[in-house]
């Protein structure tokens, strides 16, 4: 009993009486049965992701549907399935378009069409399955024939295919990768195009017996590549006969070239083995149980200095450094009985000469002996070795100056201080005081040359056990171990003196120089950081009071050494800045010669704090370290211009009005464009302005400084170089530096009526300010004494408390003098 054949499965997509009306007409004339009905493109996406349907009915037009969209859903998803279209009016527009996306068949939705619509169902039904029928055969012998060819070009065999007259019928993947030929180039060759020209004879024997039926196993032949390397092969090659005669042959190979070079490279190593071994760079030695020298090549006996008979049979021993022979003998050891396995260990080998050798030596096992022996390589490391200890001391020493670095300082300070047994040891900070400006005013090269001789000198002070270090720029330190403090104060100030004396010369300059020396006794620290710092105050002390001297430490004074007693300033400065709490007081400035020249001041600044007057001496300092100084320069400058402006009679009075600038001042460009600015937006006449700027403060940045004078210069300005004297370069500075006039030190002033080296200091100081075109004002006049010697030397102003003490701005008379101003002007 045969079974009926299934139905046919319809998707119909159109409206639901329409559908009805399908059913009716298919169900009395065809086995068909409706799998699914749709009235939008999502809910035919949804019917499709479930089922495939035989065929699709589909109306032309729904409100969420048409019949291309229909279409072009099935045809995107690749299914054969035959389309009818329903559609009464309306095809013609659209014909071409629905045959290009895939509609069979059209048919009108009336009894007509109805009559039509089974018998077309059955035909396109049955075409649609005899087309895929036709398609899976072709797929299957597709698949079947490419498994084959997958198979063949999957394997790493070489397999080949030749017609009777040698030419190539068929090659795998592998033979044409390995060969170097395309499908295409491989069409044209023939076996005599790729065979070597070693095979040729051979090979044509076995074909011709291959051509009569011959079956032939692990034959071997040479090929030539497309780019003329050789392979080598080896295989079994076979004939197809048909009526009694060979119409093809095949042949499946294995690639055995890199086997077959292996082979003969290890026939060709095995002749060079002694070569290589007698020559190779390093010592290559077999050594037995108890350390006799087996074997040793050439090179090896060379390098420690013997021929090779001489070691043969001698104790490996006796070419071992004595102090390092244990640990050799215990690695040897371990080795004999598996303890230790290829770990490497370096120690000194002996030459003949007495010479030592640092070797690497790696041994191991012998694996093929039955009776143990190492086999030892010993490679010289020497030159590593002392390149390894050349970086050890680089890492510990400064480069320029060859003392001991920072880091190296820090970590034997830290051994001091952490130290069970303290004695008596003692820290020296050192700073040298005019580096900067031979750095600046020479150059690097010359800064550089300057620390190195300065290092050697500082060296040659110090005691042996004393150690010298550069921790950075121009700062050195000293740490004196067992050292008392009395006898570490000595040797500070012989180190101080040291660099006093000594005279650095460049090219056709000289220069003088001074250190300030920190010195802190190190009994109760016991922290690095707390060392360094109140080292670091006791040198920054050492400048404070004057530079070039050495200041020591002490724990039990209530004053501090540094700036930690000036960190109470910075918020009290900035409040005042704030709160306009600074006044301005003026000091005149009065020609020696009693001439009836223009009123001089130098204009000063005071805080006003709790009811009191504090001068500038207390709190400048501060403001300097903690970058305040600017601001305090802007406001004395902008309440000057501010008062003058309001007071224009002082002014009209008034020949020159003296300000004093810091050092961070003067390399502020912003500062600098503000003092043009406002100069001009006040009127005030710069040819009335004199900045004063001390030594330290001018070379502090030499070339910014002197671009700030310049430029200020060019706008009207004057500049005067004050404290002069007090450096050891001052004569160097005034000759770089542009300033109109020369503020002399108070230190030659105060005592020049009783002291006759002030005497002369203040007298040679006028006669080359003078000679160089530059006016003289002395400092600190407090005599009538002190005055008149000043006005016989020929100096050109005069300032201090015997001609008037500083008055509050506001306060000051201009146009009266006191009695000593009218004496002044008199005397002549």
């Amino acid at each position: 009993m045969t079974s009926s054949p299934p139905p046919i499965r319809l998707l119909l997509a159109c409206t639901r009486p329409l559908a009805t009306d399908i059913r009716q007409c298919l169900d009395q004339n065809t086995e068909t049965q409706v799998c699914a009905h749709v009235e939008s493109l999502s809910a035919l996406r949804t019917a499709l992701d479930t089922q495939t349907p035989d065929l699709l009915v589909c109306e032309l037009q729904l409100d969420q549907l048409d019949a291309l969209e229909a279409t072009a859903e099935l045809r995107s998803r690749k299914l054969n399935v035959p389309v009818v279209l329903l559609a009464s009016t309306g095809v013609e527009e659209i014909a071409l378009r629905c045959l290009e996306q895939g509609v069979d068949q059209f048919v009108t939705p009336d009894a007509n069409g109805f009559r039509r619509l089974p018998m077309l169902v059955r035909n396109l039904f049955e075409r649609a399955a005899k087309e895929n029928s036709l398609l899976l055969k072709k797929s299957e012998l597709r698949e079947s024939h490419e498994r084959y060819i997958d198979v063949f070009d999957n394997t790493s065999d070489l397999i080949q295919c030749l017609a009777a007259d040698g030419r190539f019928l068929y090659t795998n993947r592998a033979w044409r990768e390995t060969m170097g030929y395309t499908e295409e180039e491989v069409e044209s060759l023939t076996l005599t195009d790729v065979l070597h020209p070693d095979s040729q004879l051979c090979c044509q024997d076995r074909f011709n017996r291959l051509q009569q039926g011959e079956e032939l196993s692990r034959i071997d032949f040479k090929f030539l590549t497309k780019s003329g390397d050789v392979v080598h092969l080896t295989g079994d090659c076979g004939s197809l006969i048909k009526e009694g005669e060979a119409i093809s042959t095949r042949g499946i190979f294995k690639n055995v070239t890199d086997m077959v070079q292996a082979e003969q490279a290890l026939r060709a190593s095995e002749a060079r083995y002694q070569t290589l071994y007698e020559h190779a760079p390093d010592i290559y030695t077999t050594l037995s149980k108890d350390g006799t020298i087996l074997s040793i090549n050439h090179t090896g006996a060379g390098i420690l200095g013997y021929c090779v008979e001489e070691l043969i049979n001698r104790s490996a021993a006796s070419v071992i450094h004595p102090d390092d022979l244990p640990v050799v003998l215990e690695h040897m050891e371990k080795l004999f009985s598996g303890q230790e396995s290829g770990q490497g260990i370096e120690y000194r080998k002996v030459r003949k000469d007495g010479s030592l050798l640092w070797v690497h030596q790696r041994a191991s096992l012998d694996p093929d002996e039955t009776v143990p022996r190492l086999l030892v390589v010993c490679r010289d490391i020497t030159d590593r070795r002392h390149l390894e200890d050349q970086l050890a001391y680089q890492a510990t020493h400064d480069a320029l100056t060859d003392l001991i670095n920072r880091r190296e300082f820090e970590k034997r300070l830290s051994r001091i201080l952490s130290s069970t047994h303290r004695g008596e040891h003692a820290l020296c900070y050192l700073d040298l005081d005019q580096f900067k400006f031979v750095n600046d005013s020479c150059g690097h090269i010359a800064g550089d040359e300057l620390l190195r001789q300065v290092s050697g000198l500082l060296a040659g002070q110090i005691r042996a056990r004393d150690t010298l270090a550069r921790l950075g720029g121009d700062e050195f330190a000293v740490l004196m171990e067992h050292c008392p403090t009395d006898r570490a104060a000595a040797l500070a100030e012989q180190l101080r003196k040291s660099i006093e004396n000594f005279q650095f010369q460049w090219r056709e300059r000289r220069f003088s120089l001074g250190v300030s020396i920190g010195l802190l006794p190190l009994q109760g620290i016991s922290s690095l950081k707390d060392a360094l710092s109140l080292s670091d105050a006791a040198c920054f002390a050492a400048k404070a009071r004057g530079r070039n001297q050495v200041h020591i430490h002490n724990r039990d004074s209530n004053v501090p050494d540094s700036p930690a007693s000036d960190v109470h300033w910075a918020p009290n400065l900035t409040t005042a800045l704030e709160q306009d709490l600074f006044c301005l007081y003026a000091q005149p400035i009065l020609p020696c010669d009693g001439s009836g020249r223009g009123n001089r001041y130098e204009i000063l600044i005071r805080l006003r704090e709790n009811g009191e007057i504090i001068r500038p001496g207390v709190f400048m300092p501060a403001a300097e370290r903690y970058n305040l100084s600017p601001r305090l320069d802007r406001w004395v400058f902008d309440h000057v211009l501010r008062w003058f402006a309001e007071h224009p009679e002082a002014l009209a009075q008034t020949e020159l009005c003296s300000l004093n600038l810091s050092a961070l001042s003067l390399c502020d460009k912003a500062f600098r464009a503000h003092l043009l600015e406002q100069m001009k937006d006040t009127g005030f006449p710069p040819q009335k302005l004199c900045f004063e700027v001390t030594e330290t403060a001018a070379i502090a940045n030499l070339s910014q400084a002197t671009e700030f004078m310049n430029t200020l210069r060019q706008a009207g300005c004057h500049f005067a170089l004050d404290d002069f004297g007090s450096g050891l370069s001052s004569y160097a500075y005034l000759r770089n530096l542009p300033v109109d006039m020369v503020k002399i030190d108070g230190i030659f002033v105060r005592n020049i009526a009783t002291n006759e080296v002030d005497r002369m200091m203040v007298k040679s100081i006028c006669e080359i300010v003078r000679m160089m075109g530059k006016e003289t004002t002395a400092e600190y006049v407090e005599s009538a004494e002190a005055l008149e010697i000043l006005r016989q030397i020929g100096v050109d102003y005069v300032q201090g408390y015997h001609l008037g003490h500083p008055a509050p701005l506001d306060r000051l008379e201009f146009g009266t003098r006191t009695p000593e101003q009218s004496a002044l002007s008199t005397s002549e």
